[in-house]
């Protein structure tokens, strides 16, 4: 393809994808914690599922999971809940006052690799909506371990997913048997290339076509396998995600400038998410695609209003002989389980990420998208390493 008609259909694309953005916008929710109650998800239950229909949860959440490997609620004093909403953690919320939604991850191995220290806190919209936008801040423990343990497997935390869910069975149940698809999940993963961007995507309805497999979304890296993980990295793989098709550059706030691109250099946390205190704003959206099996389908992600990723030709819903292809999108969730590794079961190694300022609508901002603008250069070989 010559590379003004890439660019031409790139450019075509993010026009139609304004215009749609702009149709019957509204804000849905927002969430900055500080009027929460004190709250932590071993306060007032330790059952791994908790429901505001039964329990008691943070205002105008519908439901929580947690489950601690050592928490206070189970006898360790000195640890802490999966979740944590309290005014004592005022220097961990973004204006250094006020609360935030405080996840605590634990290196735990059980000898089978098992995920553990799940932290989800989850907002169910029942009208469902052909689209969402979702925005949120995140800072990470000064003490978050930062590098790859060499012989150790990757660490993830699941931090953020939207998806939809049939209301029949469980909110939770994520696998293909279940009520949930599509559905994509971002979570935070390092392993020995660095800092990656994870996003796993999931097919629907609900339950039918829960894998995807690679080629069913044009137009992704070679990596999209089985169930449909992207492990991608910072540097060449952001190659025409930018506005209009444009190379999307990411500041490098370790060295200055932007982070080197034209390579497969390895991109470490604290260049895209910053040293210490830092705060990083996340931003995503998605739109089901037209018709079950069509592949019009988009998926659009920010790092600091500048986007990183987008596809424009995911068949999120595909035909199905036992489920309701109507399906919208009705779930936000914030947190997960962690495959974290790299510490002996003895040090009851703990570490926090804190979420603030959420924001979730059916459009677009036009306050996104900004950054960087370079010219494109031609186009190369996606891979990734």
């Amino acid at each position: 393809m010559a590379l003004n008609r890439k660019l031409g259909f790139l450019s075509s694309v993010v026009i139609a994808l304004g215009v749609a953005s702009a149709a019957n916008a509204e804000i849905l929710f927002q969430e900055d914690f500080d009027n929460q109650p004190d709250w932590t998800s071993g306060m007032h239950s330790t059952d791994i599922v908790q429901r505001a229909s039964t329990h008691t949860i943070p205002n105008d959440w519908y439901s929580i999971r947690q489950d601690p490997t050592w928490a206070p609620s189970i006898g360790d004093t000195d640890k802490h809940e999966t979740i944590e909403i309290l005014a004592s953690n005022a220097d961990k919320s973004r204006r250094g006052t006020g609360k935030s939604m405080v996840s605590w991850r634990e290196s735990y191995d059980d000898g089978n690799q098992r995920w553990t220290s799940e932290s989800i806190m989850l907002k169910h919209f029942p009208e469902g909506y052909d689209q969402l936008y979702v925005e949120f801040w995140i800072r990470f423990d000064p003490n978050w371990s930062r590098l790859h343990v060499e012989g150790k497997p990757a660490s993830y935390s699941k931090i953020f997913r939207i998806s939809s869910w049939s209301k029949q069975g469980s909110e939770f149940e994520a696998f293909s048997s279940g009520n949930l698809g599509p559905m994509v999940v971002w979570d935070h993963k390092i392993d020995a290339y660095g800092l990656r961007n994870s996003i796993s995507f999931r097919g629907g309805p609900h339950g039918d076509n829960y894998s995807f497999s690679e080629g069913d979304i044009p137009g992704l890296p070679r990596s999209l396998v089985g169930l449909g993980g992207l492990s991608l990295n910072f540097t060449e793989n952001l190659a025409y995600m930018g506005p209009g098709g444009t190379r999307s550059y990411i500041e490098d706030r370790v060295n200055g400038g932007v982070v080197p691109i034209g390579t497969y250099d390895t991109v470490q946390h604290d260049q895209i998410f910053g040293p210490g205190d830092s705060w990083t704003k996340m931003a995503f959206f998605v739109k089901m695609n037209s018709a079950p099996g069509i592949k019009d389908g988009v998926f659009r992600q920010w790092l600091n209003g500048h986007q990183i990723f987008f596809n424009t030709q995911i068949p999120w819903m595909r035909s199905s002989d036992t489920k309701d292809t109507s399906a919208k999108w009705n779930i936000v969730a914030f947190g997960g389980n962690d495959s974290f590794l790299y510490y002996p079961n003895g040090d009851k190694r703990e570490e926090w990420y804190s979420i603030d300022d959420i924001v979730v609508r059916t459009d677009i901002p036009d306050y996104v998208d900004s950054g960087v603008n370079v010219p494109p250069e031609p186009p190369g070989a996606v891979d990734i390493k």
